[in-house]
């Protein structure tokens, strides 16, 4: 590959969650600049103030004046599947889902078009309006309840009785008011005791790279991952991809991508929700795990399917929250050292320090800490080490949950997920790493030899 990235310029379309996206691009590409939508019939600054100060980007108020300065455009959310089709059709190069943002955000369309692909989506019902949804919920014992698209009108919930959630479905009543007679509500039966395992990297025209992360999340806490040669994923994860691969191929799907199967002990392998978009977590991860990110990117979106070069086997993540968040902007801070390993989410810089700074949904996330390392045991490490030097009000994580994270990887992945490397895979280890044979030599001696 000839293109001198440190020539070109990235724009990053995001809606706050990925600022540090846009800083780790700085380091592979010449300019970026960072748009974050704020216009409202009454602005505020929560909102314009994302991304403004940050060293290495340059925050802008509109992608369009600056359309002829931007030779890639980088979109790591979902919701601007169409923009991202029209600035296609100018001839720009757009990383992101594209059309295939349908298959996250209208959850009845992808799970009509995974049944016709011949992936399993387990049982399921639709229906309009809450009155419909109280009734089904009567008549129906552990269930769960998603909408589709506006995620921050509701998270999914889980219904073990009807008498135990009418609370929470008078809550939905009043919050969305009229809107309550007109959502639509997707309903699924409990697919019973499973193995949650997913894929985590990025697809190119249905394309997908010869190594990747196999992850296990622990909801909302933290997330534990190994590196793992596409041939060896758990059949779960790769038969989906191969059959989702027709619908990115026809989308053009070239962007980041994450999956969530939950595999049962009577067989079944359900397709629960395709992340279309760079997901939280291992989107933080992913920043710091894959060194040659920014080829990736600029390449795959111009259809071309670049390998990652993992700079770790095994990658952590700990999610940082703060309660203060809800009302208020929370000043954060620790070493220098640490700014690759530290991801915040909407944050902003002044003076030297950085703020992040509080949605109208009033979570609490300000971010992760990220690190990887050869073994589990390094990278969890890594992380509980630096996630001690962040300091922040009311700041707070569990870093028992990347042992729960890590538990649960390996009894997805079975005896792969802790076998130890043989002595003759260490010593071809050690040579690739001291430059007497190549990375390519390595991993032909590898796919050879069957190491993972």
């Amino acid at each position: 590959m000839t293109d001198d990235l440190k020539r070109k310029t990235a724009l990053v379309w995001d809606n706050g969650l990925f600022v540090s996206l846009a800083v780790t691009l700085s380091k592979h590409f010449g300019k970026v600049l960072y748009y974050c939508p704020w216009i409202t019939g009454f602005p505020t600054s929560q909102l314009q103030m994302i991304g403004v100060g940050v060293k290495g980007i340059e925050s802008v108020d509109s992608p369009w004046t600056r359309l002829d300065d931007v030779d890639i455009f980088v979109f790591p959310d979902v919701y601007e599947g169409d923009v991202q089709q029209y600035l296609v059709s100018l001839g720009k190069r757009v990383w992101g889902c594209r059309g295939g943002c349908e298959l996250e955000i209208d959850r009845a369309k992808s799970k009509e078009i995974s049944t016709r692909l011949g992936i399993e989506v387990g049982g399921y019902e639709t229906m309009i309006g809450i009155e419909k949804l109280r009734k089904y919920l009567k008549d129906n014992d552990d269930q769960y309840v998603k909408i589709s698209r506006t995620r921050g009108d509701m998270e999914t919930f889980h219904s073990p009785k009807y008498a135990l959630i009418e609370a929470k479905l008078d809550e939905i009543d009043y919050k969305l008011g009229p809107k309550a007679d007109l959502m639509e509500f997707i309903v699924e039966d409990n697919t019973g005791p499973a193995i949650e395992v997913g894929y985590d990297g990025y697809s190119i025209d249905g394309q997908f790279p010869d190594y990747c992360l196999i992850g296990v999340e622990a909801k909302d806490t933290a997330y534990v991952a190994k590196l793992v040669k596409y041939s060896k994923i758990p059949a779960a994860v790769r038969g989906v991809n191969d059959k989702l691969a027709t619908a990115l191929k026809k989308y053009n799907y070239r962007g980041f991508l994450s999956t969530e199967i939950r595999s049962t002990e009577d067989g079944h392998d359900y397709l629960i929700d395709p992340c279309c978009r760079s997901g939280s977590p291992p989107g933080e991860l992913y920043q710091i795990i894959v060194e040659n990110l920014g080829e990736v990117i600029w390449y795959g979106a111009d259809g071309i399917l670049i390998e990652p070069e993992f700079a770790g086997k095994w990658g952590a993540e700990l999610i940082l929250t703060s309660e203060a968040l809800a009302e208020s902007w929370v000043k954060v801070s620790f070493p220098k050292q640490h700014d690759e390993n530290v991801k915040l989410r909407y944050f902003t810089e002044h003076e030297g320090a950085k703020y992040v700074i509080p949605q109208a949904n009033k979570m609490p996330f300000l971010g992760a800490v990220v690190a990887y390392g050869d073994t589990a045991k390094e990278a969890i490490g890594k992380v509980m080490e630096i996630a001690k030097t962040v300091e922040a009000f009311e700041i707070a994580s569990k870093p028992e949950a990347l042992e729960v994270a890590l538990a649960n990887l390996k009894e997805t992945l079975g005896k792969a997920g802790d076998a130890p490397v043989s002595k003759e895979q260490a010593k071809a280890e050690d040579m690739m790493k001291s430059g007497v044979i190549s990375k390519r030599a390595f991993e032909r001696l590898a796919e050879k030899q069957g190491w993972a």
